[in-house]
């Protein structure tokens, strides 16, 4: 595992060229900022059938479809924007209320995907949530 202070920086940005530096590169780069997106595949994708399925809505939830993490989504998470419970809610694209019905084994297989999606230090940070 890299250093403590190497992950602190990576996270917050501490080598980053201030905003206004990074926006004129950008505009000299490619005519101004732009909105970005991240192209998944189905195959980027990481599936978990239910052994218990939910309801919401009057929607029968029977698989849940997990998305990579993107820096984005760890660096709102080490802001303490969001949660645990919440990051991983984002990644299934569900409200967590949806997450906290799923059977304890359905759960538990749910965390293993999830581990297999973010990095190691999400787990190894001490948080109020699971």
């Amino acid at each position: 595992m890299p250093p403590k202070n190497a992950i602190e920086d990576f996270m917050t940005g501490a080598d980053e060229p201030a905003p206004v530096a990074a926006a004129a590169a950008a505009a000299e780069i490619g005519g101004g900022l732009e909105e970005a997106a991240l192209e998944l595949t189905d195959a980027d994708y990481r599936y978990l059938t239910l052994r218990r399925p939910v309801t919401r809505g009057g929607e029968r939830i029977v698989r849940i479809r997990m998305r990579p993490s993107t820096l984005e989504d760890i660096d709102d998470w080490s802001s303490a924007g969001i949660s645990n419970r919440e990051l991983l809610a984002r990644l299934c694209a569900l409200p967590p209320e949806v997450l906290k019905k799923l059977a304890w084994d359905d759960a538990e297989a749910l965390m293993e995907v999830f581990h297999q999606v973010v990095p190691e230090f999400v787990f190894a940070a001490a948080k109020d949530d699971a």
